[in-house]
């Protein structure tokens, strides 16, 4: 089993990002190895990193304070050093100073995020709309054209959030409305979101 973690010496310093491999008995999880640590020496470092494996690579999302960073790797522990997302034109993402995570299709590898530039300066750090994109997984990039709006900008956040496949026909993305003052004034109240994504073709690396 592997689960990527973040860690620090205390808050004052800056987090690193490292995944760690554990066996699993059924009854035990216990520590056997872990990767070499990714460091960022700005703000709070590299910090709730999200990992997913497709077609036998492992690929890993990072949050940052002012930017999401990507990287690959052959094993799940050894990972080149993490480049800022993209588009496929170079721009960059503009996710920022939350989570993105991962959705894996047997047939493609698809990322949900939030970013800036969506006409959405009102909102909490830029965290509404949720935003699906397809991942480019050689260039590590996303692909602009395939941008869809997941959940939609009701006036809160919608930052923090998480994604499960249900089955080999659908995966789910779950959140819940972060109410801040100014996003209650908006008329949030905290609801709690599901998005469902349904797949043309069955994902063949989830069983029934």
């Amino acid at each position: 089993m592997l689960l990527p973690f973040y860690h620090g010496i205390d808050s004052p310093h800056p987090r690193s990002a490292a995944v760690v491999r554990y066996s699993f008995d059924g009854k035990e999880l216990k520590y056997v190895s872990h990767g070499t640590p990714m460091h960022l020496e700005a703000g709070r470092g590299y910090t709730e990193p999200s990992l997913i494996k497709y077609q036998g690579r492992y690929f890993l999302t990072i949050r940052s304070d002012d930017r999401a960073w990507v990287t690959a790797s052959q094993d799940g522990l050894e990972f080149q050093p993490p480049k800022p997302w993209t588009f496929e034109d170079g721009k960059e993402l503009g996710s920022y100073n939350t989570q993105q995570h991962w959705l894996a299709h047997s047939d493609g590898l698809l990322l949900a995020y939030t970013r800036r530039g969506a006409n959405n300066d009102h909102i909490f750090r830029n965290r509404a709309p949720l935003f699906i994109a397809q991942v480019d997984p050689e260039k590590l990039q996303v692909v602009r054209h395939t941008e869809r709006v997941l959940l939609p900008d009701r006036g809160a956040p919608l930052g923090n959030f998480g994604v499960t496949a249900i089955g080999p026909g659908e995966s789910w993305v779950t959140v819940s409305e972060f109410v801040t003052p100014e996003a209650k004034k908006r008329g949030a109240k905290g609801c709690l979101y599901i998005a469902r994504v349904l797949w043309s073709r069955p994902n063949q690396d989830v069983p029934d």
